[in-house]
């Protein structure tokens, strides 16, 4: 039974180690052509061709054409400009609200603490649909559908959908951490609060901030695709992955079945996503202390911080 299983474990392994090596290729290849989108010899993006509207993929047109006979392979390369600038400019803003919120809440008295994390429950508790409309209300018309700025202020407003993630986290890794030996060493040799969540406790938290980065960048590129998909979020002329399957969606019919646009647009966010969950699992089995023995016993790196945190705990200090 062990000869058996043997085999079977290590392809398993193997087969563990290599996805994240192919989900980093792709994703690495995605933004090259996104950042190289001006210098590539594409049909330009108001180029229209009623003769070859809806035209199945063929050696001229690799992924077909539109309904207005453009060509859909060089809408997909255009829209992974604004997918993935939506999803690393929301990220960011994620990024620094949440953590400056859970350095905050955190690092400061329960009184603070607990009003701080009430308006984060209050935000988690807005329905999801409520803050498409609400979001939409804010950023339409003026906003969406100007050029340059007006984008850039989506980008902004979506990150501010994904903070409180980052701000949960984020402030009960600063209380654990506030609560060691050495943090509270450096309270007693006359430290300042400030000077300690700074200088100590931040850069301790790099890990668990690049792992929490991992699930809410994929979460922004999807809740970009949905917005635009309801045709609440990018507009004409500018073009992304979720405009492109809304416009297939407006064409397809049981008459007219252009299955091309709506595969390949599909299928390009799909592996995107998958490959930035996958690095994402990756990057948790590498930095995450809190599972560092199941590591262990899967022949993984160990680190003893998980049984520092056990050992003195993650409660918050006396104020």
């Amino acid at each position: 039974m062990k000869a058996t299983l043997q085999p079977q474990k290590s392809r398993w392994r193997q087969t563990r180690k290599t996805l994240p090596v192919l989900s980093l290729a792709w994703l690495t290849l995605v933004v090259l052509i996104s950042i190289l989108t001006p210098a590539l010899p594409l049909e330009p993006i108001d180029s229209v061709d009623p003769e070859q509207a809806i035209s199945a993929p063929s050696i001229h047109h690799w992924f077909g054409t539109d309904v207005l006979g453009r060509d859909l392979f060089s809408r997909i390369i255009r829209g992974s400009r604004i997918s993935l600038a939506c999803a690393l400019a929301g990220a960011a803003t994620a990024l620094l609200v949440g953590v400056a919120w859970g350095l905050i809440a955190g690092g400061g008295s329960r009184q603070r603490d607990n009003i701080m994390m009430r308006f984060v429950d209050l935000v988690d508790s807005i329905p999801l649909v409520f803050l498409v409309i609400l979001v939409a209300s804010v950023v339409r018309g003026s906003v969406i559908e100007e050029s340059g700025g007006g984008l850039g202020v989506f980008f902004v407003i979506l990150g501010f959908v994904y903070w409180t993630p980052m701000a949960r986290v984020v402030r009960g890794e600063t209380i654990s951490l506030a609560s060691r030996e050495w943090a509270l060493a450096a309270t007693a040799l006359g430290s300042s609060p400030q000077r300690i969540l700074r200088k100590e406790i931040l850069p301790n938290l790099v890990p668990t901030i690049l792992v929490t980065l991992t699930l809410i960048i994929p979460r922004v590129l999807l809740f970009e695709a949905f917005l635009s998909f309801l045709g609440l979020g990018v507009q004409s002329p500018h073009v992304s992955w979720g405009t492109l399957a809304r416009d297939a969606f407006e064409v397809l019919n049981p008459v007219n079945t252009a299955w091309w646009l709506v595969l390949y647009p599909s299928m390009v966010l799909a592996m995107s996503l998958l490959a930035l969950n996958i690095i994402g699992d990756a990057l948790r089995s590498d930095l995450d202390p809190k599972d560092a023995t199941k590591y262990k016993a899967q022949g993984g790196r160990f680190s003893p911080s998980s049984l520092d945190r056990k050992r003195h705990g993650a409660h918050r200090p006396a104020n």
